[in-house]
Order: structure tokens, then C-alpha cells, then sequence
């Protein structure tokens, strides 16, 4: 594969260990530390061998899983494998992710050795009782404490909230937002989905959609009044302090992913994907490639697009696909801006600001069968 030297790159790296498993979680992760060591050692060696080694990056994004609970030295070793590797942008936007209970001066030392520039840490509740209905092993006080000792060592901090966990209010909605809001420049606010197979389904916990619906637009009024703009539908930021990362998959723009499950989009017509075996990405760190079809490209930018503020600016669909969005869709468009579903103006098409969090439905509406 020959290196694109116009494209700028998005690197993703999976940290697959946790002290414990959420019980919402359906994300690759493990509690057997004993295979971190070799899980590094692997990543390395995939890294090394990267048919984009060379390419320009301006964004890395190490997630997980829980970062921070990596054995010390393991962030580093990874990130000298990426510089060595890559062309990293002096100005790259460097994300590392944490959980409060393993946020220690020693996590924070070593991020900053390393260039990171932004740190995102869970909180998901402000209730102690709430975090140990859903298996968090940090408390609130944990929180309180971790976001203080980051906030000396970074100017841009995220947190993550959740929305509709067993036990949740409006009261803990709005305390978790006055509490991250304190110390983060950026927030985002997830709404609970019970993915089959995690202890939480098991449980039969089902969330009432209105209950969240409801929370969602407490929690968008309350972030709005405190200068936090919405430029996706579950994520929030003070002006200029968006994620660069993760804009990059909202706007079908490159990105190499590394690690067990990870994914990669060459910008163009090929992803990449990393199967969710720990022990056999150890084993083999080859990644599948599959091609996209017509449809599928079409439907991923409808469908990623629509999900920001932004939505789909009409000269960048014409000219990746080489025809009008709006021409093609008019009927479709005219009855949903009749509904004040969508808003269409200044070359953007997008959903109407106060129908985002059922998006869905709208978006249906506009992707190929």
C-alpha cells in the first residue's frame, strides 16, 4: 500500500484492560493484567509494521478500556512507537483516557512526557449508589479528587455522563454536569444503551426512552447556559475545544486504528478491523480490510454527517459523490422540513436543533435501502 502524502491521519489504540467491567459495557476489555506486557509488545510490532507507516498524523487517540491502568512505561513505549513511525504533527491533539481510580501523579507524569494534550475521564454519575449499581469501582469523591490533580497538569479535560442508569434523576443530571463542568472543557453526555450480553440485560434493565429524552434536554439546557456548545449530538465543548479525533469519524475523514477491535477507514473506499480476541490479536495482529460499497459510503456520510450540528454541507457531498444531495432527495427533504425535522440553509442540510435526540428516525429517512 503506498502512502497518501495529501492525507492527514487519525491514529486510534485500544487499551483492552479494566479493574472491572462496567456492567453496561460491551466494549473489548479485561481484568487479566497479566497480559499487558505482551499486549504492548504486540501493539509495538503492529504499529512497526503499518502499511501507512510514514504518514502524516495530527490526531492519536489512546482509549479503551482504561488507559490508565496500564502498567507505567506502557504509554510511553507505545507513543515512541507512533513518533518513530509516523510524521506527528507538533500541534497533534493527543488524547489519552482514564477512569478516577487509577488516575495517579505517576499516569500524570508520564502523559505529560509523552505530549499529551488532552485527557478524558469517566464519570457517568455524580451518586455513589448509581456508580455501584452499573459495577463503576470509583466513587465520587474519586472523581472530585482525580479531576483536581488533572486539572494542574492539563488545560483541556473531557468527561463522559451517562443517561438513563438504574437509580438516575434529574438532580444527579444537573450535579454531574455543575461537577465536571468545574475543571473539563468539553463533556459528553451518552445515552444508556443495553447492548445484549452485558450483566445489565441480563438483569432485564430496560430504560424508559422518555425518562432519557427528558434528561437529554435537562442536560442540553443546562450545558448550553454554562458556554458549552453542542457540535454533536452527545458532545459538548467550549468554543475551539472540540475533539479533533473524533471529528475525524463524524466527517468520513482517515484513520488508522491499532489494538484488539479497533477500526481503520483509509478516507476513501477501504476499512480496516481488528477481531475482539485479546489473546489471539497477541497472537496475530493482522487487521481484515473490506471494500465499501456505493451505498455503503453514502449511507455512512448520511448517517455520521446528520449526527452534528453541522450536518451535511451540500458542496462537500457533491463533491465526494458527484451529484446534488438535495436534488436527489427533494421530495423526501421538503416533507420532513414541512415537519421541522430538518433545516435547510447556507449549503447545509441538518436536523433541526430541539428533534436531535431522535435523529434516528429522520435519518432513516434519507439512507439506501
Amino acid at each position: 500500500m503506498t502512502i497518501d502524502t495529501e492525507k492527514t491521519y487519525g491514529v486510534y489504540i485500544h487499551i483492552p484492560f479494566c479493574r472491572a467491567k462496567c456492567k453496561y459495557c460491551a466494549f473489548v476489555s479485561s481484568p487479566d493484567f497479566s497480559l499487558q506486557k505482551a499486549y504492548v509488545d504486540t501493539l509495538i510490532k503492529e504499529i512497526n509494521d503499518s502499511p501507512f507507516k510514514g504518514g502524516l498524523v495530527d490526531t492519536v487517540y489512546i482509549g479503551g478500556g482504561t488507559p490508565s491502568c496500564l502498567f507505567r512505561g506502557g504509554l510511553a513505549d507505545i507513543m515512541c512507537a507512533v513518533r518513530y513511525n509516523f510524521r506527528v504533527a507538533r500541534d497533534a491533539e493527543i488524547t489519552v483516557e482514564c477512569n478516577p481510580e487509577s488516575v495517579s501523579t505517576d499516569f500524570i507524569a508520564e502523559c505529560k512526557d509523552i505530549g499529551v494534550t488532552r485527557i478524558s475521564i469517566g464519570l457517568q454519575s455524580s451518586c455513589d449508589n448509581v456508580l455501584r449499581a452499573i459495577g463503576r469501582v470509583h466513587t465520587y469523591a474519586d472523581y472530585l479528587k482525580s479531576a483536581e490533580l488533572l486539572s494542574h497538569s492539563f488545560d483541556n479535560i473531557s468527561s463522559d455522563i451517562i443517561l438513563g442508569l438504574p437509580e438516575q434523576t434529574s438532580a444527579d443530571v444537573i450535579n454531574s454536569i455543575n461537577t465536571v463542568t468545574r475543571h473539563c472543557s468539553h463533556i459528553s453526555v451518552y445515552a444508556l444503551t443495553v447492548e445484549e450480553g452485558t450483566p445489565l440485560y441480563k438483569s432485564g434493565y430496560t430504560p424508559s426512552d422518555d425518562d432519557i429524552a427528558d434528561l437529554y434536554d435537562l442536560a442540553y439546557g443546562k450545558l448550553s447556559e454554562l458556554g458549552f456548545n453542542r457540535y454533536e449530538v452527545s458532545n459538548f465543548a467550549l468554543n475551539g475545544l472540540e475533539s479533533k479525533h473524533n471529528k475525524k469519524y463524524w466527517e468520513c475523514k482517515p484513520y488508522i486504528g491499532f489494538g484488539v477491535a479497533a477500526h481503520g477507514y483509509d478516507g476513501e473506499r477501504t476499512r480496516f478491523m481488528h477481531g475482539d480476541g485479546i489473546s489471539e490479536y497477541i497472537a496475530c495482529h493482522n487487521a481484515e480490510s473490506y471494500a465499501l460499497t456505493d451505498k455503503d459510503l453514502y449511507n455512512e456520510y448520511v448517517m455520521l454527517r446528520l449526527r452534528t450540528e453541522k450536518g451535511i454541507m451540500t458542496g462537500d457531498f457533491r463533491k465526494r459523490f458527484g451529484y446534488d444531495f438535495c436534488a436527489r432527495n427533494a421530495e423526501i427533504l421538503d416533507r420532513l422540513k414541512s415537519e421541522k425535522l430538518l433545516v435547510c440553509v447556507d449549503g447545509a442540510v441538518r436536523i433541526s436543533p430541539d428533534k436531535m435526540f431522535v435523529m434516528n428516525s429522520v435519518i432513516e429517512q434519507l439512507m439506501l435501502d
